[in-house]
């Protein structure tokens, strides 16, 4: 920072601290971040980093199309990522705040850059974010947050390897596991044709602000003076001084939101405010839509403004009582889902489900529904009850390529949200849950269809849930393992998934003579288990007739397929699976078993298993009594399957669809049970899927398959179909 001589000459006067915007691009350009003594370590958990993740994705999937090109990014709209504050000594620029932010952002740029480095035609994309992550000087790796002891754990990530964390320090872990995060959370859709796009929009319209202090002395000033909360109020402050305003000894009342806060604070920082949030969006549910200050974004101001339509008539000692009746007696409840969020509770398994597949604001309803007298176990049934709600939600909604985000979370919640206030019990509040999720159990039938090339992080979840259910049921439901298969472990390979069959199509040739469609079906579900990944790692490119013995060793879901399974000592699961009509299912393998049908039987097998899982009686949601002769359902375009087109015979097996797209011709052919084969081998479930297996994208995909003779376009045979069911 330029300093000038004082006209009285005495001395030199420093400028103003000065600001500025810039992108994501020019803050990791021609800039190594060096981290100063006072600096604190690496310390953001799972939350903060898939928040910002979830953000990030949300911001531009929101504004995505599939047929838009790199021109198009320019003109979507920014997102701001908040302000850092540097200081210069000479050539070197030192990170003074905003470390957390700037260190998870280059993770996701190593992720980015891994993924683009694997897509042939992003290779110089990926050139450039590795030159935004780091550079050679000298024959030295130098990261852009260059600090020696992150490096190596850097320069594993960027090479691929898992880090050295044996004896590494706490910051060290953490980095690794926010990276992990990074990767669980990161957006399938934008694995895909987004990637290249959803880079440059992160380079060009993903802004921070960048403050320089000048020099050392000022540079400390500034982070005292932004982290220590006790110079000035915070929002939480406020909101403290305008809730005890009314109580008749507000210093009385100090301690009962001092106890409150330090307790949530413990568990999770920032988790007071978020629990106030919470609170205030599940009692004033109606308030919360009204326009004015974002609840949100500005929840002093919110309250202040919405005084009145919180307390309606208002009597001296409700903002008290306010705190004193709901927010310090529902605290230990929600610190405890907050706990249960982050490490496996045996008596909430499914908060943690939520948050493994990105659901992080999943509370409002469990507050809502609760009740000051509510005890221990009480209470735990109703915030049991909304996360296994919460849970049927994602899967029914993921299995139908429909978007889980927390805008859509927020949409259903507000649905839901009049009846689940008005549930004093467990029971009331399963009716009320059930009642809005009556019918989503049907669409597991998307199950048989899951593959793991198009859905890897569903289908691991799918099966993880799978595998655990065996489990317990040969155990007699003790303990649950499901968290071992999921969480990602620090020293080994984690629970991983196994195709049984070999890569190379050429080993079952003789079985599946067309390459494509062997690919197809080694990757849908009922070809895949999930197991400990060392024992996966051993297995190589072994044949599946090879494995059958090992298996045995390995879950109890991989042990099925041995055709002498049980046959040796697993009676408890076999009378498992016969209670649940399960055990004629049971598809076992040899050298000598039909590839295709085999996968389609362990495909139906997992289809029986997940509607137990996710049952609503398993669930402790009430399906509401039918009232009668069960109503048609009313047909629509949105609602029509290809397959039922096929059932109604006005598509026949065999009839093939072309398909034409910038003077190239595709075809495809109808098969038996509903499905498309097209050309390469590949087989969809719906012209969606198909058109995007042969271009890559699927817009207009009734309008684009057409049948082959008649010429007519798919839509065309689906509105006959709609005449006729009306």
């Amino acid at each position: 920072m330029a300093k000038r001589r004082n006209k009285s000459g005495k001395g030199e006067v420093k400028e103003l601290v000065r600001a500025r915007d810039q992108s994501v691009e020019a803050a990791f350009s021609n800039k190594w971040f060096l981290l100063d003594f006072y600096q604190r370590e690496y310390v953001w958990e799972e939350q903060q980093v898939t928040r910002l993740v979830n953000d990030l994705s949300r911001k531009f999937l929101d504004q995505w199309r599939e047929y838009h090109s790199l021109n198009d990014v320019k003109s979507y709209d920014p997102y701001f990522l908040g302000p850092y504050i540097v200081h210069s000594e000479g050539s070197k620029v030192y990170l003074v705040d905003g470390q957390q932010r700037v260190i998870t952002l280059m993770l996701l740029l190593i992720y980015l850059q891994r993924q683009l480095t694997a897509m042939p035609s992003a290779k110089s994309k990926a050139a450039q974010f590795h030159t935004l992550i780091m550079n050679d000087r000298f024959g030295k790796k130098l990261f852009r947050v260059d600090a020696d002891e992150y490096a190596d754990c850097f320069d594993a990530l960027l090479s691929g390897r898992n880090p050295h964390l044996d004896n590494a320090p706490e910051a060290i872990r953490r980095i690794w596991r926010a990276y992990l995060v990074i990767e669980a959370h990161f957006k399938e859709k934008l694995r895909s044709g987004a990637l290249v796009l959803f880079a440059e929009w992160l380079l060009n319209r993903v802004s921070l602000v960048a403050m320089d202090a000048g020099d050392r002395t000022r540079a400390e000033e500034m982070y005292q003076s932004i982290n220590d909360t006790g110079l000035r109020l915070s929002p939480m402050d406020l909101l403290k001084r305008f809730l005890l305003s009314d109580a008749e000894d507000p210093r009385a009342m100090e301690g009962t939101w001092t106890e409150m806060v330090t307790a949530l604070e413990g568990v999770e920082r920032g988790a007071a405010f978020a629990y106030l949030r919470t609170v205030l969006r599940a009692r004033f549910p109606d308030v919360a839509q009204m326009p004015g200050p974002s609840l949100n974004d500005a929840t002093f101001e919110w309250v202040r403004v919405h005084e009145d339509d919180i307390w309606r008539t208002r009597e001296h000692g409700d903002r008290t009582r306010l705190v004193t009746d709901v927010l310090h007696r529902f605290h230990q409840p929600y610190g405890r889902l907050l706990t249960a969020r982050s490490e496996f509770d045996p008596a909430l398994p499914a908060v943690r489900y939520n948050a493994f597949n990105g659901i992080v604001e999943q509370f409002d309803l469990t507050i809502a529904a609760l009740r000051p007298g509510d005890e221990d176990l009480l209470w735990e049934r109703k915030a049991g009850l909304v996360a296994n709600f919460l849970d049927l939600f994602y899967v029914t909604r993921t299995l139908y390529d429909e978007p889980v985000e927390q805008k859509d979370v927020d949409e259903l919640v507000s649905a839901v949200m009049p009846r689940v206030r008005q549930s004093e019990t467990p029971d009331e509040l399963g009716r009320a849950l059930g009642d809005h999720a009556t019918g989503w159990p049907d669409r597991l039938d998307r199950i048989p269809e899951l593959r793991y090339d198009t859905k890897r992080r569903f289908v691991h979840y799918v099966l993880a849930r799978l595998t655990a259910w065996v489990e317990m049921g040969a155990t007699n439901g003790k303990p649950d393992p499901t968290e071992s298969f999921l969480k990602r472990r620090e020293q080994d390979r984690d629970f991983e998934i196994e195709h049984l069959f070999t890569s190379k199509a050429s080993e079952y040739a003789h079985k599946v003579p067309n390459e494509q469609l062997y690919k197809y079906l080694r990757s849908r579900i009922g070809g895949l288990l999930l197991l400990d990944g060392p024992e996966n790692g051993r297995y190589g490119g072994m044949l599946l007739e090879d494995k059958l013995v090992r298996y045995r060793k390995d879950t109890r879901l991989a042990g099925m397929i041995n055709p002498d399974f049980f046959q040796r000592s697993n009676s408890t699961l076999e009378k498992f699976l016969r209670d649940k009509g399960l055990f004629s299912m049971v598809a076992t393998y040899d050298a000598s078993t039909p590839l295709e049908p085999f996968i389609e039987a362990r495909g139906r097998l997992y289809l029986e298993m997940a509607k137990h899982v996710w049952s609503l009686d398993e669930l402790g949601l009430t399906a509401p009594a039918p009232a009668g002769p069960a109503a048609p359902v009313r047909r629509t375009r949105a609602n029509v399957r290809f397959r039922d087109l096929v059932e109604a015979r006005l598509l026949d097996a065999g009839v093939r669809l072309i398909g034409r797209r910038r003077g190239e011709v595709h075809y495809a052919r109808v098969r038996p049970e509903g499905t498309i084969e097209t050309e390469e081998g590949s087989v969809a479930a719906s012209p969606t899927e198909a058109m995007r297996n042969v271009v890559g994208s699927a817009r207009d995909p009734w309008s684009f398959w057409k049948v082959e003779g008649t010429d007519e376009e798919l839509d065309v045979v689906r509105q006959r179909y709609l005449r006729r069911d009306s």
